[in-house]
């Protein structure tokens, strides 16, 4: 089947949000439910995605289409845009401390940053992911950076198996924080490549 990357558009907010909170493991549940009384998660998360000049923009992401339907999408950025970027009003303050291993395992200034690789589950295990990455790096040596990276959690033993196959490495770690809505607990890892320009 053909498959397509594009430019994230306002129209595809709605599955961003959808394919980032599959791809973050219960991270974006665990800091953004009920942080609008009422509303329900994945509508909270498709306002991240609206946010212009800050990271978190749809312009910031992009969209994989098979045979023409939306099957996933990539979220990221250099990290040197994030000391500019305004954070989130909506993220649950009570629930900062979630975010403990991440700032303890700083990207580095001159990387792209993965944000998040995300799809829909009736598109996994069709190499769809190592599509996205492939596009993630294509970004980052456009950009002229020289390495990208991401986090992942080390129990999310598929996209660490897909991630070492692609050539990352693991620079850092630390423990994640116990939460009822995360996937995994264990240890958060900081994984970067080094990219050939």
């Amino acid at each position: 089947m053909p498959t397509t990357i594009r430019e994230a558009q306002v129209k595809d907010i709605p599955h961003l949000a959808y394919v980032s909170l599959q791809a973050t493991s219960g991270l974006f549940d665990a800091l953004y439910e009920g942080s609008i009384p009422g509303r329900e998660t994945p509508l909270i998360v498709e306002h991240m995605f609206s946010r212009l000049n800050t990271t978190s923009s749809y312009l910031n992401c992009r969209i994989l289409e098979v045979d023409g339907q939306v099957a996933g999408g990539l979220h990221g950025f250099p990290q040197s845009e994030s000391e500019t970027s305004v954070g989130d009003p909506l993220m649950r303050r009570d629930r900062f401390n979630l975010l403990k291993p991440f700032y303890e395992l700083p990207i580095p200034k001159d990387s792209y940053y993965i944000h998040s690789v995300g799809l829909y589950p009736e598109q996994r295990g069709q190499g769809h992911g190592h599509e996205l990455m492939l596009k993630a790096e294509e970004i980052a040596k456009s950009l002229q950076s020289n390495s990208t990276s991401l986090h992942v959690f080390q129990q999310n033993t598929q996209a660490l198996t897909l991630y070492l196959g692609m050539g990352y490495t693991e620079t850092g770690r630390s423990p994640v924080v116990p939460h009822p809505s995360l996937l995994y607990d264990g240890q958060l890892l900081l994984l970067e490549k080094t990219l050939a320009v």
